[in-house]
């Protein structure tokens, strides 16, 4: 078996390099290639990224820069797709220190530093999120096609409102950067893509609205999506939803009932099991809250039935697939052993040339794996400082809110040591600035509502805003920016 192994090693080390040098991929076969995988329904993630990796060494062979940077990206999509954004990142950073001769190509740089800004929001490195959002911003700026200039900065606002509500930030200024990320997409001509793209951003602001408890303003964003003639059956469907969630919490449950009726219409038409089920579900406790027994009775069995029939699909769903993956696993079997022929009978022809260059390529492979093995230690130590580190830093934010919610008088020594830098500029630039004063712009750093900080402070809401705008004409801050924000900036 050893020596078997040994003879397919040398023999694809030897042939490599002539192959290779004679089977240049040309541009126009590299781009088809690679638009076969992002169509593909092949989800093997191995299988993908060795494809990937092998066209963009074709590309660089070749010098194709849009080849290497598609190759990269479509990487970075597999790994996204997969949520293995650890595994995305050095990646992302391989195509921010590729060369840019061909300015067309800075669009993939855009998409890159997006696709970066949502790894490292999922991964919780919120600043790194923001910095590499605010590089996509000045790239996008650069793009020649009016549309993708547009299209990018309505998406840079998007993030930026994932990132807020992951943060934690008010509602206001979420729905700001989604406002912001509206006005982008108003501006393309591109009569499909505007579309879609505003319907996505009103739906993201019906939601954040309806979070908000602003229910009207939702009620409105949602409105405009289902007055579109162009939407799809899964948009309007989901609109409907919305709607429906809306009226509910209005306790107009008529019109609830109608847009849950209409939702349900669509999924049914379409044979969309799980949308069905979660609107079965919904409707069976709205009948019995509204005590109408006979109705919320049909829906249980209808919910029933679904969860029946979802599970025996399942099941045989497992029972297929397991099928597929013998037959795949014999069908590769199979090809190897094939290929296995072909390579002892060039070995045998050629064996005598190359004993001594064996020997040579061998040393070379132990070398190179010895250093590749030392490379992953140090990436594995870099990443458990790393972890290490943000664990230390969620810690001490941890304490310094823990002794804000509680009045603590050491509140804000632990605050100027956790944030040195913020309290040092603010005391620079505003010398006079009394403790209470450097307390209250803790409180606002820290991201606390006005009920909050009223709550913990244990002071009228009433008095909290007056100290908010008695802050705002001490700091000078314009009455159209947001105080959150320009806290954080600062």
């Amino acid at each position: 078996m050893l020596i078997r192994h040994g003879i397919i090693l040398f023999c694809t080390l030897f042939f490599y390099p002539f192959l290779s040098a004679q089977n240049h991929y040309t541009p126009k076969q590299i781009d088809s290639l690679i638009t076969s995988n992002e169509k593909t329904n092949n989800f093997n993630l191995e299988q993908n990224i060795s494809l990937l990796n092998n066209l963009f060494k074709e590309s660089e062979k070749i010098h194709y820069e849009k080849g290497m940077y598609r190759s990269l990206l479509q990487i970075n999509n597999w790994y996204m797709l997969k949520a293995q954004y650890k595994s995305a990142i050095p990646y992302f950073e391989k195509i921010e220190n590729l060369p840019l001769k061909n300015p067309d190509n800075i669009k993939y740089k855009v998409s890159a530093l997006q696709n970066k800004a949502f790894a490292f929001t999922n991964l919780g490195l919120y600043d790194d999120a923001q910095v590499a959002i605010n590089k996509s911003m000045l790239l996008a700026l650069k793009v020649n096609d009016n549309d993708k200039k547009f299209r990018f900065l309505g998406k840079a606002f998007d993030r930026k409102a994932a990132l807020y509500i992951q943060l934690k930030m008010p509602e206001d200024s979420v729905i700001l950067y989604l406002k912001k990320s509206a006005v982008q997409y108003k501006q393309l001509k591109n009569n499909t893509d505007r579309t879609t793209l505003l319907n996505a951003a009103y739906i993201n602001m019906s939601i954040s609205f309806f979070e908000a408890k602003k229910l009207d303003s939702a009620l409105f964003y949602s409105r405009k999506v289902a007055r579109h003639k162009q939407i799809d059956d899964k948009t309007k469907s989901g609109v409907f939803q919305t709607l429906a969630q809306i009226h509910r919490e209005k306790n107009n449950w008529d019109s609830a009932f109608y847009y849950y009726k209409q939702a349900e219409a669509i999924s049914a038409k379409f044979g969309d099991a799980l949308d069905l089920k979660s609107i079965y579900q919904t409707l069976t406790e709205m009948y019995d809250k509204s005590g109408d027994k006979e109705n919320a009775l049909i829906y249980a069995k209808k919910y029933s039935h679904l969860s029946d029939s979802l599970n025996v699909i399942n099941q045989q769903g497992a029972a297929l697939a397991n099928k597929d993956i013998k037959e795949d696993l014999q069908e590769e079997n199979e090809s190897q052993q094939k290929r296995l022929y072909w390579i002892i009978g060039g070995i045998i022809v050629i064996l005598i040339f190359i004993s001594l260059l064996s020997l040579y390529i061998f040393r070379n492979y132990t070398k190179e794996k010895k250093s590749r093995q030392e490379k992953k230690n140090i990436i594995e130590e870099k990443t458990k400082e790393l972890e290490k580190l943000q664990s230390k830093v969620n810690d001490s934010f941890d304490e310094i809110v823990s002794l804000a919610k509680n009045n603590d008088p050491a509140f804000l020594g632990r605050f100027k040591e956790v944030y040195p830098d913020f309290c040092n500029k603010l005391q620079m630039t505003y010398p006079d600035l009394l403790n209470s004063e450097l307390a209250f712009c803790a409180y606002l750093k820290l991201n606390f509502s006005t009920k909050e900080i009223a709550t913990y402070t244990f002071t009228a809401i009433k008095s909290v805003q007056n100290r908010k705008n008695r802050i705002r004409k001490r700091l000078n801050i314009p009455s159209e920016e947001d105080i959150y924000i320009w806290i954080d900036k600062l």
